[in-house]
């Protein structure tokens, strides 16, 4: 899943405050581990921490009936590897409630782990860290208000290099899915000018915030538009105006978003959309979601 990816990618940055948080100590080393079998075993961190303890750390989304069995073999792979016990903890993310067993007791076998619920943490204390992993992962935890830290962490996002930005953007956004946060992402970063990278328009995500911005403008201006044809009292020639308006804002979207995608746009391709209607124009910005050419999209 992309929450998955995503939490792992910023762990893998050491999100140093959340970490102290869990363990009460910092790391001081983060250990690349991988176990080569049938399949590939990758635990999702392992550190060494600043008071020596060797530390394991699962992130979980979903309940999973296998998570106390994949946890004993880990124990036993990185107790193997390193002669020494780890500290194992699941760290869950998720929405459900009734967490997981964290422990295995049968007649020979008795093994016990740590589960953390994020929704437990304190997250103004991630909001406050240097950490962008840190401030990122804030949206998981516990927060007194919600809307103010959004904000915190976009304006964090906004003083970024565009390339970094429009990553953090996207992090963002499957993290506050989780939370069901996304509509006040987009909600707050509508007034925020943070850049988008034509890469990350990839991601259905920021693609979909960045449709919903510039549809808001085109919005915006096709209301002027409308109001403008009201006080001239022509009720015909507003409808015109409301329709020739809504395309032209349909239109001048599509343009940027094919430009991201494709570079500058030939003659024929602008004269397309110069000529077209809402209809045509919004058959052609669904084709581009999975359109390799320009051609492609306008077929």
């Amino acid at each position: 899943m992309s929450y998955d990816a995503t939490l792992k990618e910023l762990f893998q940055g050491l999100p140093l405050r959340l970490l102290e948080m869990l363990t009460g100590s910092c790391p001081s080393e983060l250990l690349t581990v991988e176990y080569p079998a049938v399949r590939v075993r990758r635990p999702d961190l392992v550190a060494r921490l600043a008071n020596g303890r060797l530390y394991h750390l699962e992130l979980q989304s979903g309940l999973d009936a296998e998570m106390d069995w994949r946890m004993l073999e880990y124990y036993l792979l990185l107790a193997r590897q390193f002669d020494e016990p780890p500290l194992q903890q699941v760290l869950y993310v998720g929405t459900q409630r009734g967490l997981l067993a964290a422990r295995i007791e049968q007649e020979a076998l008795q093994f016990r782990y740590g589960v953390v619920d994020m929704r437990e943490l304190e997250g103004a204390l991630l909001l406050d860290s240097a950490s962008l992993e840190d401030n990122l992962l804030a949206i998981l935890c516990r927060l007194d208000d919600s809307r103010a830290a959004m904000r915190r962490i976009l304006a964090r996002i906004g003083g970024l290099p565009a390339k970094g930005a429009a990553d953090a953007l996207a992090k963002l956004m499957i993290l506050s899915k989780l939370r069901g946060l996304t509509g006040l992402v987009v909600e707050e970063q509508r007034g925020m000018p943070i850049p988008i990278d034509s890469d990350i328009l990839e991601h259905p995500l920021i693609r979909d915030l960045v449709l919903e911005r510039e549809a808001q403008a085109a919005a915006r201006a096709e209301a002027r538009g409308e109001a403008r044809g009201e006080a001239r009292g022509e009720a015909r020639g507003e409808a015109r105006g409301e329709a020739r308006g809504e395309a032209r804002g349909e239109a001048t979207l599509l343009r940027r978003l094919l430009e991201r995608r494709f570079g500058a746009l030939p003659e024929w391709a602008l004269g397309r959309l110069e000529s077209a209607d809402t209809t045509a124009l919004e058959a052609w910005g669904l084709r581009l979601i999975e359109a390799v050419t320009l051609e492609e999209v306008f077929q």
